[in-house]
């Protein structure tokens, strides 16, 4: 694009990382990309055990008695696809697609979510115009999947009077705050028997065409979640016709709404056309209930062989059970900032193992004793049900530090580079300023970026006017920071 000046080494260099698969688990790649960027710029950059990194560059002359601002973001990536793509995340690189105003990849997600971040950090330790003080920059990993990198910081690993995190996805909004959270792992034993004399058909039901999207984002948006349709169609089947289930699935993100899910089972070949029929009477029902939100919702039923091995009565319905009465999606909703999801859980992955299958709930929430309440009744309704429940990877929820001298600058300097107001807003997803709060107590710290739509998912795409925005003032503030 013609408009994109300052910002074209920033789209560059994000092309470069796009190159190198960055899914969360698989970052030792983008980690050396990131050390040998730095050492070709005589920086010092340290690699821990986790890849996380940390680069030093020390002030531009004149700014020496500035304070040291840490510029901080995550360089692992979402991998999510659609249903018909063929990427490999572990091989293939992203593809980088300009429509207008728009990039995106090839029905993947794009990793703008953090990566266009990195670039833009990346852009500035190479920029030998840019004046600044002190800096410490720090790229941390496995952010999507626990943010296990920002927890492996130890104290003195990275200091800093202020740190910017590059993580927020709408231009104009300026994090101040944001959720903690935790998983419910449950665990039901997964008991086989072998078919039936009689269930003689196989069919395969499956719930697709959903919008999914961040769990901690997009969760206001009460988009449905195909692991808790798909138990609700069960339920209701299996109250008129006689199945067995064989096999369900669905999700495939902690942090990702499921979008799609799918069963199979046996059945009565008498009762097949009866229930297929009864199926498009409930894709009806369900396109009514989220035909705002969720219009391309769609039940597909394909015949299948019959299966031989189906589950046992008890499995099919602690399974169906569980999935059914959970609460998921926006539990409530805060009471002293507007429009805010206070606690949210998430449905997330329903899956096979050799003796169990587990299903993985994210918890979300800026208020610790609504947190615990919900997390109580998630594990109290495993227990009711005879199956197991454990709660693992709490993070911390980051507060609200009203009045820093870092918001008053960076709120005062946008509002007279933009048009548009800044707005200083908490966000419900967790960010990694709540955990590195731990080992940089005294720390203020903002979180900014441009805008990005849909993250988590094949649809996602970044706006590159709001890259060009945000970059030129990400170094106006750099530059200007007392």
């Amino acid at each position: 694009m013609d408009t994109i000046v300052q910002a074209k080494r920033v789209l560059e260099i994000f092309k470069e990382m796009s190159q190198i698969p960055r899914g969360s688990g698989n970052e030792k790649g983008i980690s050396d990309y990131i050390v040998n960027f730095a050492h070709n710029l005589g920086l010092e950059a340290t690699q821990d055990s986790e890849f996380n990194v940390v680069i030093k560059k020390p002030a531009t002359p004149g700014y020496e008695n500035r304070p040291t601002v840490i510029l901080q973001g995550h360089i692992d990536m979402v991998c999510v696809k659609g249903h018909d793509s063929n990427h490999d995340f572990e091989k293939d690189p992203i593809a980088n697609i300009i429509e207008g105003e728009w990039m995106h990849a090839d029905d993947t997600t794009l990793g703008a979510d953090n990566g266009m971040g990195g670039a833009m950090i990346l852009a500035v330790l190479e920029d030998k115009n840019q004046q600044h003080g002190p800096l410490q920059v720090l790229f941390t990993t496995n952010e999507e999947t626990g943010m296990d990198g920002a927890a492996a910081i130890q104290e003195g690993q990275v200091t800093g009077d202020y740190l910017i995190n590059l993580d927020t996805e709408v231009e104009h909004e300026f994090c101040v705050s944001c959720a903690g959270g935790c998983h419910v792992h449950v665990s039901i034993p997964l008991l086989r028997e072998n078919n039936l004399p009689g269930y003689d058909a196989g069919l395969s039901i499956t719930v697709q065409g959903l919008k999914g999207g961040h769990s901690g984002i997009e969760i206001i948006e009460q988009r449905a979640n195909a692991n808790q349709v798909l138990a609700r169609v069960l339920y209701d089947l299996q109250k008129q016709y006689s199945i067995n289930i064989a096999s369900f699935a669905g999700g495939v993100k902690h942090n990702a709404i499921p979008s799609k899910a799918v069963v199979t089972l046996s059945a009565r070949s008498e009762d097949v056309e009866a229930i297929k029929t009864l199926l498009k009477y409930y894709e009806k029902q369900y396109q009514h209930e989220f035909g705002v939100k969720d219009p391309g919702l769609t039940l597909v039923v394909e015949d299948i062989a019959t299966p031989e091995v189906v589950y046992a009565d008890d499995t099919s319905e602690a399974l169906i059970s569980y999935l059914y009465i959970a609460e998921d999606g926006v539990h409530s909703m805060s009471q002293t900032i507007e429009n805010l999801v206070e606690t949210s859980n998430n449905l997330a992955i329903v899956a096979e193992t050799n003796h169990t299958i587990d299903i993985l709930v994210s918890v979300r929430s800026s208020n610790e004793n609504s947190l615990e309440y919900l997390t109580k009744k998630l594990l109290l309704l495993a227990d009711t049900l005879g199956v197991s429940a454990v709660r693992t990877g709490g993070y911390p929820a980051w507060g609200y530090d009203k009045g820093s001298k870092l918001e008053e600058q960076a709120i005062s300097l946008y509002n007279s580079m933009s048009a548009t107001p800044a707005k200083v807003c908490a966000v419900h997803a967790g960010l990694e300023c709540g955990l590195l709060k731990k080992v940089l107590p005294n720390t203020e710290m903002i979180s900014f970026g441009p805008t990005i739509v849909s993250p988590h998912t094949n649809m996602e795409r970044v706006h590159l006017p709001s890259v060009e925005r945000v970059y030129v003032y990400f170094k106006a503030l750099l530059e200007k920071l007392q």
